[in-house]
Parts: structure tokens; sequence; C-alpha cells
């Protein structure tokens, strides 16, 4: 993974943050719409500018989905992948640009993560499911083998989705799932 630059300083940007110091390269800084202060533990928080740090990876540290595929349509930035050191990911799991995968993740062998796709802390992810785009999947939940869920779905804490079920996307292009995750969006 290249340098980072982590868009947002809220709750989600600092927990971020924090998995991506334990061994990633360095976070260069923060971009955000509102700066309420100048630095985070002493680096610039930043209006968006493409200019700045050209060559560093975005990783958006936004947990609404529909402000994360807004911020995502204007970045220009290529967007980055995280997985967290302690998360469990098969060798065949497809992940598309901008998703985070957090502490505690297990992701089963044949699933498919959209582009910017939140995996949160403990989660589990069984066999051959697909996430659609900007989904956001909260602490300790479970998405069973096979389970299809479209774009922008928010699963909460705690909740189990059944083997095979299938979980209609909230954004118009519904299961649009980047594919060519080459791509820098």
């Amino acid at each position: 993974m290249a340098d980072s630059i982590i868009y947002g300083t809220g709750g989600h940007a600092r927990v971020l943050a924090a998995g991506l110091n334990l061994n990633a390269p360095p976070i260069l800084g923060y971009f955000d719409d509102r700066i309420t202060q100048p630095f985070i533990q002493g680096l610039p928080i930043l209006q968006y500018d493409p200019h700045v740090f050209p060559d560093a990876e975005v990783l958006i540290g936004i947990g609404n989905n529909e402000i994360r595929r807004a911020i995502a349509a204007r970045v220009q930035h290529k967007s980055g992948v995280f997985i967290h050191p302690q998360a469990i990911v098969a060798p065949d799991v497809i992940i598309g640009p901008g998703s985070v995968i957090l502490a505690g993740a297990v992701i089963q062998t044949g699933v498919i993560l959209g582009a910017h796709v939140i995996v949160n802390a403990n989660v589990t992810i069984d066999h051959d499911a697909v996430l659609g785009d900007f989904c956001s999947i909260y602490p300790n939940a479970y998405v069973g083998g096979g389970a299809k869920i479209g774009s922008g779905v928010t699963i909460a804490a705690c909740t189990a989705v059944e083997r095979l079920a299938t979980i209609p996307g909230v954004f118009e292009e519904d299961w649009s799932i980047s594919m060519d995750f080459s791509s820098s969006s």
C-alpha cells in the first residue's frame, strides 16, 4: 500500500488511522470538508485538493454510505484498500477500491466486495457472498454464504443475514459493483 490520506476526521476515520498506524506506510494527513482543528496527532487536516499529496492513496473514513459515495465521486486521488492485520481474508476474495476491512473480520472464499465497502470489527462474511458498492456492515454482523447485498445497504450491528438471502440496493444503480478494480474510483 502507498502512503495514505484519510478523508474525514470523525470516529470511523480515527479507527481507520489506528489500524493503518499498526504496520502500513505512514498517514500523510487528513482531508475534511469542515475543519474544526488544524491537526490530529500532529498530522495536518486540509480541504480536499487533488494536487496535495497526489501520489497518496485516499481512504474515505466516513461511515455514512451516501456521504462516502458523494465524496468518492469527486475525489481524484487513487482509492486505497485497507485490511487490518488482525482480519482474516481468504486469498481469492475480490476487494473493490476504497474498501476497508477492520480488526477481527473474517471473509471467506469466493466473496466479492464492491467499491468503498466497510466491513467493521468482528464481522463474518461467509463464502460466495456479494456486497455491492458503498455497503457498510456494522460490528459483529454475519452475512451468510451466497447472500447478495445491493449497493448502499447498511447491515446493523449483531445482525445475521441468512444464507442465500438477497437484499436490494438503496442507490439507483442497485447492483453496481465496480468490477474494474484497477481504476482509481
